[in-house]
């Protein structure tokens, strides 16, 4: 089983009036077996969060590069857990909090995801979200925030040729009507068929920078795999 893939991350007007950086990530890669795809969303109050959610993107795939895809849950998040803090050298880790969405898929099509704090993580089969909110935004847990294993969504699904994988920072997920997510992943999907990666790129960069929610300030960042 192959993967087709697109994942697209684009700073938020709010953060471009601010002359502050794109406080998400984003990364997909092969791994041996499998494919792996991350999205990290920073906590916008913290000083470091840029740098919280690409070394989070990082550390997820140095660690699950080294690992059986049967690693037990527990054992794996708290190694990941550990190469983040590690890779943050004197940074504290408060001040480096971000959200953190994986999906891994085997080549022969076994999905497992992990995720903390904000954002959404959907296939063709089932949709998963795990969202804090309250009236103060900004306010979710995430890595440096949380230590406990109970604060992670964890699932695992068997998925087929065809079926779509997504994940996305809540600076899209909260903008889409509830039950509209996977059409909207399905529209995207179609919109980019037969473009080559360069255009399938500059086409969603452009639809996230002329999104059509008004007055929408926050960072956007999508990764989407079909497997064929």
């Amino acid at each position: 089983m192959s993967i087709c893939h697109l994942s697209v991350s684009v700073i938020g007007p709010g953060h471009l009036l601010n002359g502050q950086p794109n406080q998400d990530s984003v990364l997909v890669k092969r791994v041996p077996n499998g494919w792996l795809a991350v999205v990290c969303d920073g906590m916008g109050s913290k000083p470091h969060s840029d740098i919280g959610s690409r070394q989070a993107c990082r550390a997820a795939f140095d660690v699950i590069k080294t690992v059986d895809f049967n690693i037990e849950s527990k054992s794996l998040i708290k190694r990941i857990y550990q190469h983040w803090l590690d890779s943050l050298g004197n940074m504290t880790a408060n001040d480096a909090v971000t959200t953190c969405l994986i999906a891994w898929v085997s080549d022969s099509g076994e999905l497992r995801t992990f995720q903390i704090g904000d954002g959404l993580i959907l296939t063709s089969q089932q949709t998963t979200e795990r969202s804090d909110t309250n009236d103060f935004g900004n306010i979710t847990t995430g890595l440096g925030k949380s230590k406990q294993f109970s604060d992670w969504q964890v699932t695992k699904q068997q998925l087929k040729v065809g079926d779509v994988i997504a994940l996305m920072t809540d600076g899209i997920s909260e903008d889409i009507n509830q039950g509209m997510e996977l059409a909207f992943v399905n529209s995207i999907v179609e919109s980019t068929d037969g473009k080559s990666i360069r255009q399938a790129k500059a086409w969603l960069k452009n639809e996230f920078r002329n999104w059509g929610t008004p007055n929408h300030t926050d960072d956007k960042t999508l990764a989407i795999l079909v497997l064929s």
